[in-house]
């Protein structure tokens, strides 16, 4: 029998050298929780963090649980501290627009303090006008000018009542107006009185009727002129007061803010409001059922509520740049809203119900969001990049997004944006808005890119030992000896899927750091060591191979047909991925192939039935390509190949099985039976070379699992391409086996390595000369039985 080449033991060894560490436990090590290696992406972060540009936001990819979100809020925390505090951001009340409210920037603090002062100036105003309007002395003053103006009145009336009684005449005054009644013989008449005097005489005082009439209009006019000047003069009195009460209150708050334009401007039409709606700040009678008209007085008869600031952001206590973290974001969260206020069934609102969003919070600072959520929400989207092209923000009161309606109400003023954003998302949504969203790379210019593995470096070794010590303060678990340290590095290659990487996925380190120290600790233990993670590592396998232990049964049983002694044509074993979600699984499959005389080519069962995906269906079709350059030369391809995956009913996909279909068909073609201890793996493109695959490792335990249930006969092993050798990180019951020669991998380059190993027969190399292969050899078998085919095909006109 031929010695093939296959990998030692020692080529298996995924071992981190013990001498590697310096310390006997963690103890002994610094705590480090950041970011192991992933230069690359740090480095991309700090340039987005540095660049003050336009554009220059940053996106964050890579898979959840490395930690990204850590690291980017420690670095943007670093740089925060060595900025200043943003202004405080407030909104007053516009005199000249009611429905556009104007922003106030002030230095931090400053926003908290007029917020005081103004509340303190409406409590202090309202109360001394209040009790000023309520005084005698008030009252005394206003009594002043009324009764100069009733004087008047009353000698108008006098000389009025004199004129009527000269033309006979009674003049009588009520609320309603004045009257008059005729007197004759020094009697007041009545109607009746007035109806039974002679006709003449009631013509007599009929005739002067009309005059009295009109003098009684000018009268009216004359007291109707002085209730008006008397209003007047007392409102121009009440006025003149209102300013001194209010004058003497706000001229400090104008000499406090004297060096803000906007807020003394404020300030004086504040003063002329108040004197405007003085009726507003008296007090009110009580109403129905002797409740006060002030518990119900409706916004509009609130003046003081425009006189209160509004302050959006207080920045008072915030010694750095804001860092702002939005984990669930939605439209109002991020922009801010306008909330209303229901008075007997009619909406109402102000500047003061404006309430701010996270981008105003973040406002001289940074925002951190998650992509996932926001892209999932178009509108949300579109929001979101508008404010950044245009470096601004307001609060769109104008709608609600979760209503059809629009909604008339206020427009406040913009506010200049300057923040950095920080989008964390994967890969495939990076590329989604790269492609889809012209916006997108113009918004955020810079990747960081986070990958799934990081070198196995000495540096990067130490830094996860160091980490490990994090881990195990941080939760108060048992400290680890340095050869458990070794075996969760060596976990960390074997969760990379390369012995020359470690994982970067910090939550799967954690998870088997904190199980190893329970594991320890069930034991009774002080310290973790090797043994602990490896029953740790043992333990979660257990818990997620319900799968996997169902498939072991059904094989043992024979329900699933898979054979790992013996010979036979056109079957052989591939082998496929199990993803649990919790764990990764390698099991075998049955894939079939039967040659015959016909010009269908290579029918893939699967594709025909619509359980092949397009990977898989790419490779089947290689296989055409491989089997006409190699065969097809002189004579034509008269043949048809069915290529089954037996007992599988989930659908197939991938290419990673093509190497495999391709040596059933050769051994069906050649009539020569294959090994069905060797299990194989790998993709070939059409000139017959083997590409690499994933999953290699648990590929091969997986198969090795299988022979040892139905039993080792020390020629099972397993055929991978030569370029994953660097993938495998094999557990010790495998190496264990490799190492006393009863199980063997062997990696191979080209399909006529791989079909030599399975058949122990030649492949057999093509003799130009001779135009012909090897006899007795594997291809020429295969020439032999195509070439007989194509014979057949003209002596039955097969077209």
């Amino acid at each position: 029998m031929k010695k093939f080449k296959e990998l030692k033991f020692t080529d298996l060894n995924n071992e981190c050298p013990i001498s590697t560490f310096k310390f006997k436990t963690t103890n002994e090590l610094d705590k480090y929780n950041g970011i192991i290696g992933q230069e690359r992406a740090l480095e991309a972060v700090k340039t987005a963090m540095q660049i003050n540009q336009r554009g220059f936001n940053l996106y964050v990819c890579g898979n959840v649980g490395m930690g990204k979100m850590p690291y980017v809020l420690s670095v943007v925390n670093k740089l925060a501290k060595k900025q200043k505090a943003p202004n405080d951001l407030c909104y007053i009340h516009n005199f000249d627009n009611n429905n556009e409210p104007l922003a106030l920037s002030l230095e931090p603090g400053n926003g908290r303090i007029l917020k005081e002062d103004m509340n303190k100036f409406i409590s202090v105003i309202r109360d001394e006008l209040m009790r000023s309007f309520s005084s005698n002395d008030i009252e005394k003053e206003q009594k002043v000018i009324t009764t100069q103006y009733e004087a008047k009145k009353t000698e108008i009336m006098k000389k009025f009542d004199t004129y009527t009684s000269s033309e006979g005449f009674k003049v009588k005054t009520t609320e309603t107006g004045i009257y008059f009644s005729p007197i004759y013989k020094g009697n007041v008449l009545n109607e009746q009185e007035f109806n039974a005097l002679d006709p003449s005489i009631k013509k007599t005082f009929e005739e002067k009727s009309p005059k009295i009439q009109a003098e009684t209009m000018e009268v009216m006019k004359k007291i109707e002129v002085l209730d008006k000047e008397c209003t007047i003069k007392v409102n121009e009195w009440q006025a003149n007061y209102t300013t001194y009460v209010v004058s003497k209150n706000i001229n400090n708050l104008k000499l406090k803010y004297q060096s803000d334009l906007r807020i003394q401007t404020f300030l004086f039409n504040v003063q002329s409001d108040i004197v405007k709606n003085i009726e507003h700040f008296k007090p009110k009678i009580a109403g129905p059922n002797n409740i006060p008209f002030s518990t119900n007085i409706r916004l509009e008869q609130r003046p003081w509520e425009k006189y209160r600031i509004n302050l959006l952001v207080n920045n008072e206590n915030v010694n750095q740049a804001p860092v702002v973290v939005c984990s669930n974001p939605n439209y109002f969260d991020l922009f801010g809203k306008l909330e209303y206020e229901n008075q007997m069934g009619s909406i109402k609102t102000n500047h003061t119900m404006l309430k701010a969003g996270l981008f105003h919070k973040a406002n001289g600072g940074y925002l951190i969001v998650n992509a996932r959520d926001l892209i999932s929400n178009m509108t949300l989207w579109e929001a979101f990049k508008r404010v950044l092209r245009n470096e601004e923000i307001t609060i769109d009161s104008s709608r609600d997004i979760t209503m059809a309606n629009t909604m008339i109400s206020l427009k406040p003023e913009i506010i200049p944006l300057d923040v950095k954003v920080i989008l964390i998302g994967s890969e495939s949504i990076y590329m989604q808005l790269s492609n889809i969203d012209s916006d997108f790379k113009k918004l955020f210019k810079v990747k960081a890119d986070f990958d799934d593995a990081i070198p196995r470096t000495s540096s990067n070794i130490q830094r996860t030992a160091e980490y490990i010590a994090y881990v195990v303060m941080k939760n108060g678990l048992l400290p680890f000896k340095r050869e458990a340290v070794k075996e969760i590095v060596e976990y960390s290659s074997r969760c990379s899927g390369d012995k020359r990487k470690l994982t970067a996925m910090q939550v799967d380190l954690t998870d088997m750091i904190i199980e190893s120290s329970y594991t320890a600790e069930k034991q009774g233990k002080k310290l973790v060591d090797d043994t602990h993670v490896r029953l740790a590592t043992k333990d979660k396998l257990v818990r997620y191979s319900k799968y996997d232990d169902s498939l072991k049964e059904l094989i043992k049983t024979g329900a699933v047909m898979i054979k790992t002694d013996g010979y036979e044509i056109g079957r052989i074993n591939g082998l496929t991925i199990i993803n649990t979600g919790d764990a990764i699984f390698g099991k075998p499959v049955l894939i079939t192939a039967n040659t015959y005389l016909g010009n269908s080519g290579i029918i893939n069962i699967e594709r025909e039935v619509s359980m092949s995906g397009t990977t898989h269906s790419k490779g089947v079709y290689i296989l055409s390509g491989y089997i006409g350059e190699k065969f097809a030369q002189d004579i034509p391809l008269t043949l048809t190949a069915s290529i089954c995956f037996e007992q599988l009913y989930n659908g197939v996909d991938g290419d990673s099985a093509s190497s495999t279909e391709l040596y059933a068909i050769l051994s069906s073609l050649a009539e020569v039976p294959i090994n069905q201890g060797i299990a194989v793996t790998g993709s070939v493109n059409q000139k017959g070379e083997i590409q690499p695959i994933g999953g290699v490792t648990e590929k091969i335990e997986g198969f090795f699992e299988i022979c040892r249930h139905q039993g080792i006969t020390g020629e099972q092993g397993v055929i991978i391409p030569y370029q994953n050798i660097e993938n495998l990180a094999l557990n010790e019951d495998v190496i264990n086996a490799v190492k006393e020669g009863s199980f063997h991998i062997y990696p191979v380059k080209t399909i006529d390595e791989g079909i030599e190993i399975l058949t122990n027969i030649k492949s057999g190399k093509y003799n130009v000369e001779k135009a012909c292969y090897e006899k007795n050899s594997i291809n020429h078998l295969a020439y032999e039985k195509l070439k007989k085919y194509a014979e057949k095909a003209v002596k039955f006109n097969l077209k």
